[in-house]
């Protein structure tokens, strides 16, 4: 019988031993399990930082890209308008007008040029000048002006 309680005790260590040994192996296993889904979470935060980062500086990006279209946009249409406004001046005519009268001639622009003179004699500056109507009276040989709506005067035609 003393035999029989050691075999038991034997056998009975035994299969404690091969529990415990399945447990440690099971438990390796489950740390194993959780090591690698703490790394995944792990990786999937760093993943989700840097999505969110490359969002963040694309966003950035557009708006710096955007900023910069639409200022070279706006160049590009003063630089239109300017063109634009060239061209139309240049095909515009500028007619040179002549007044004779009694054998005596003289050219429009002559006249308004004396008439800035005598306005910017006066003390007034030319470059305020927004509107001029010039009245010509050759039997007096003189142009009469005025300068927006509020200063007249008179020259001489030739």
């Amino acid at each position: 019988m003393a035999q029989k309680k050691t075999t038991k005790k034997a056998e009975a260590e035994k299969k404690t031993n091969e529990v415990v040994a399945e447990v440690e192996t099971k438990k390796e296993t489950v740390k194993k399990t959780v090591d690698k889904k703490t790394e995944e979470k792990a990786t999937e935060e760093k993943a989700e930082e840097k999505k969110t980062a490359v969002k963040a500086k694309a966003k950035t990006t557009a708006k710096a890209t955007a900023t910069k279209a639409a200022a070279k946009t706006k160049k590009t249409v003063k630089k239109a308008k300017t063109a634009i406004k060239e061209k139309v001046e240049s095909k515009t005519a500028h007619p040179k007008v002549f007044i004779q009268y009694q054998g005596n001639e003289s050219k429009m622009s002559v006249i308004i040029d004396r008439i800035k003179e005598q306005y910017a004699a006066e003390g007034h500056k030319v470059e305020e000048i927004e509107t001029l109507n010039v009245y010509l009276k050759p039997e007096d040989a003189s142009a009469y002006y005025v300068i927006n709506d509020n200063n007249s005067g008179k020259v001489f035609l030739f």
